[in-house]
């Protein structure tokens, strides 16, 4: 045990710039991409996390002082930075757990597909972050290797079943055959909107005259309606968004305004760069994504399986398009409420995926989806809040700047199972370790029930079984 630690040590003091993309190498080697793919596909994703973290130093130099001013100047609470999904999963990856949750997690999926408790291949390498993120901060909570992995192990289990549990409903409600979303953010506001939908159902009587079945069409209507405003569209737009907020706290910090303008051109600049520096990270993980669908392929030959994407391919839909509209608005009321400590910023950028499942959950009903939002949205701003100490933490370690005068920074991307790994190693890292072996072991036996039952069905009877059980 003492020399796999210091393995693991080893490999993470070499620094994310050089450790990941190593690590990103090696795997695309094993499942037989060719060495020139696989050491570009490493050397891109080291310039993607070097984008990442110098992009970061515009929230460091530019935001860290106003926050400063705000705190002495009124009291405010607000101070740690969102600084979005983007900069928290470039943090994420540059810790020891990190550096390994890709071939870990292909591990555990094949295992799981081996003992037939998932029909779901998930090739969304990119979002695997979401496992190294609970997992570390599991480790800092235990310093313990083993509770780390166990950790991720419970998310990876569980997206991977919420993933084979609503994939007939996406395809069913898309269109688009053969996949599933075992993304994490995704997965992990399932149970949010299934306990919306079943609150809505109970009281569907009291609202029936309002929100009435047949009015569905009016529900697309709303949605048009929103997502051909020009001003919501307006205010969507990332550009738009870090110029307004950035303006505004620069002002709120007593800023002239030619100070604040220039503020909050730096904020659009880091609104337009975050983004452009995932999608380079992505570019350099696309070929691992290929060759580990086509490897798993030939491993598995005969056995039908899930393709796990990206909750971005289920992303056009006009009510979930019109409710990301609505909630950047929501978001900042929501953040006036007493215990929040988040200054809402890169994440505005990405609202509309916070509820993405919320859609076919919901059927496309406007009102129900901007409920599941608003419920979600308010539970992730105070789980960033109160991970953004142990986010910070891993920030500094990773070498990521902190901006001078603010608390730290957070990210709105924690959900229910960075929360629940948490919680179980808060009881202390042996009965975190057993209540987690146990959920894994009932999570498996539970699904492969559920998935030799649902192989007996014809595909049209699994539809119509699926849709009556979302109406109870």
């Amino acid at each position: 045990m003492e020399f796999i630690i210091g393995f693991f040590t080893a490999i993470s003091a070499l620094g994310k710039t050089l450790m990941i993309p190593m690590m990103i190498t090696i795997i695309a080697l094993i499942i037989r991409v060719p060495f020139s793919k696989a050491l570009k596909s490493g050397i891109t994703v080291g310039i993607g996390l070097t984008g990442l973290t110098l992009t970061m130093s515009l929230v460091t130099t530019y935001v860290g002082p106003i926050i400063n001013v705000m705190v002495e100047k009124f009291g405010l609470k607000l101070t740690y930075v969102d600084v979005g999904w983007t900069a928290v999963s470039g943090i994420a990856y540059s810790t020891v757990v990190g550096a390994f949750i890709i071939p870990f997690t292909l591990l555990i999926n094949v295992i799981v597909l081996a003992l037939k408790g998932t029909k779901t291949l998930n090739i969304d390498i990119w979002n695997y972050w979401k496992y190294a993120l609970a997992g570390s901060l599991v480790y800092l909570l235990t310093d313990s290797l083993v509770a780390s992995f166990l950790a991720a192990t419970v998310y990876i289990v569980a997206c991977l079943v919420i993933a084979d549990r609503t994939a007939e409903l996406v395809q069913e409600f898309f269109g688009i055959p053969g996949i599933s979303i075992p993304q994490g953010s995704a997965a992990g506001s399932v149970l949010i909107c299934l306990l919306v939908e079943k609150v809505f159902n109970i009281f569907s009587s009291i609202f029936s005259r309002i929100f009435s079945r047949n009015k569905e069409k009016e529900s697309v209507d709303w949605a048009a309606k929103i997502n051909n405003n020009k001003v919501l569209q307006t205010i969507n737009d990332p550009i738009y968004v870090g110029l307004a907020i950035g303006t505004f706290l620069a002002l709120l910090g007593g800023y002239n305004l030619k100070g604040a303008l220039e503020v909050g051109m730096y904020m659009a600049a880091l609104m337009f760069i975050l983004p452009r520096m995932a999608s380079i990270l992505m570019e350099g993980l696309t070929p691992i994504s290929a060759a580990a669908k086509e490897f798993m392929g030939k491993k598995y030959k005969g056995q039908q399986f899930y393709i796990g994407m990206d909750s971005a391919i289920i992303i056009g839909h006009p009510t979930t398009l019109a409710v990301g509209l609505l909630s950047i608005p929501i978001l900042l009321v929501l953040a006036l409420l007493p215990g929040n400590k988040l200054i809402p910023m890169a994440g505005l950028a990405t609202l509309a995926y916070f509820g993405v499942m919320a859609t076919p959950i919901h059927k496309g009903k406007f009102f129900r989806t901007l409920v599941s939002q608003t419920v979600i949205l308010t539970f992730c701003m105070y789980l960033g809040s109160y991970f953004a100490p142990l986010i910070t933490e891993h920030a500094l370690n990773a070498g990521t700047a902190v901006p001078e005068g603010a608390g730290g920074i957070t990210s709105m991307s924690a959900n229910v199972f960075e929360f629940l790994t948490y919680f179980l190693f808060k009881l202390g890292t042996i009965p975190g370790a057993c209540i987690s072996i146990a959920i894994v072991a009932v999570l498996i036996i539970w699904n492969r029930k559920y998935i030799a039952g649902k192989d007996n069905f014809t595909t049209q009877e699994f539809v119509s079984a699926e849709a009556s059980d979302y109406k109870k």
